[in-house]
């Protein structure tokens, strides 16, 4: 890590690779919070998606209040050309893995499944001292395993120690989030892992439910008409939408999901969350989509129910930009988590 004589700490230097709205970088700042000793700078990012690289601008500047640099499309990067790091951190793009997807691995039809080979081909040359990766769990599972397994032998070759990789599948609801959101969290340490490392941190215990996060007043443009709810059940085979407590229906499974959690948050192409609320004195069912500051409220974002706190600036995009930008994201309070527990022990 950096250091010079006007420092009296380190700076760890991040690059945040496929980066949409800086997940990374906002977890950075919980780390931050928790642990105020641990200085550190972005010092660059990746990220070829014109709507999410405005988003990731609107939100982090460096030091200075000036806009990171985006190195912009992962194939493309000249690693020579890079700044120094000290952590590589990312969730390569997870469709060719996930159950979601059409599960082509690295032979996906439009080259997803090859961006870790390009998180290497960069890493090889900058020797950063941490790797910090995220996938769905599929990554690890059946015939993905030896595209997982490459990955281990090229750490080892890389200096990362002879078993480099810790990793774990963590949810969402296990760490004060009520979305059911699992995802396979990497990390790697040059040199090697300390005896001991656990990458699973406590879980924290949860007394909210989707509920506890929906917006205060709702955009009227959200809800269902009677003639688009009642396709809704012949469709999906549901007798009633009639709630006691707003829940949330998973198109997906056809299914009223009665825990109180919500569903895996998706790209809105997926289509497969709809929230469902309590009946007013009619009795009439009452079906919506889920607002964006509900969405990135599950994704760990501090939004307050009446929306006049945010900690996001949303930059005025579209309703359907930012629902792709939350699906594809990062839990930001795991993400926090996350990495405060790793660097407490290293």
């Amino acid at each position: 890590m950096s250091t010079s004589t006007f420092e009296e700490k380190p700076v760890l230097r991040v690059f945040e690779g496929f980066a949409g709205y800086g997940g990374g970088s906002f977890g950075l700042k919980r780390l931050k919070e928790k642990h105020p000793e641990i200085d550190y700078e972005v010092i660059g990012y990746s990220e070829f998606d014109k709507f999410a690289s405005e988003l990731f601008d609107a939100n982090h500047k460096d030091k200075n209040g000036n806009p990171i640099k985006n190195w912009g499309d992962i194939t493309k990067i000249d690693p020579n050309e890079l700044p120094d790091f000290d952590m590589f951190m990312g969730g390569f793009p997870c469709q060719p893995f996930s159950s979601a997807g059409m599960q082509k691995g690295t032979e996906d039809p439009y080259g997803r499944g090859m961006m870790l080979g390009h998180i290497i081909r960069i890493c090889k040359v900058k020797k950063p001292k941490y790797l910090f990766l995220e996938n769905v769990k599929g990554f690890t599972h059946g015939k993905f395993q030896p595209i997982h397994d490459k990955l281990i032998e090229d750490l080892k070759e890389m200096g990362y120690g002879e078993e480099p990789l810790a990793k774990a599948v963590l949810n969402s609801k296990d760490y004060g989030v009520p979305q059911n959101r699992e995802r396979l969290w990497m990390f790697a340490q040059l040199g090697g892992l300390p005896k001991g490392f656990n990458i699973v941190p406590p879980k924290v215990d949860i007394n909210v439910k989707m509920a506890d996060y929906l917006d205060l007043d709702p955009d009227t443009s959200l809800y269902l008409s009677d003639k688009q709810i009642e396709h809704l059940k012949e469709k999906h085979n549901i007798d009633s939408f009639v709630v006691k407590t707003p829940l949330c229906f998973d198109v997906y499974n056809k299914k009223i999901k009665q825990d109180g959690y919500s569903i895996t948050i998706t790209q809105p192409e997926h289509n497969s969350l709809r929230v469902i609320e309590v009946p007013k004195k009619d009795g009439k069912e009452i079906v919506r989509k889920m607002s964006v500051h509900e969405q990135f409220r599950l994704m760990g974002f501090r939004i307050s129910r009446d929306k006049k706190e945010c900690e996001i600036n949303f930059a005025g995009q579209s309703y359907s930009q930012l629902s792709k930008r939350a699906g594809n994201g990062w839990d930001v309070n795991l993400v926090g988590i996350l990495l405060s527990h790793i660097f407490s022990q290293i």
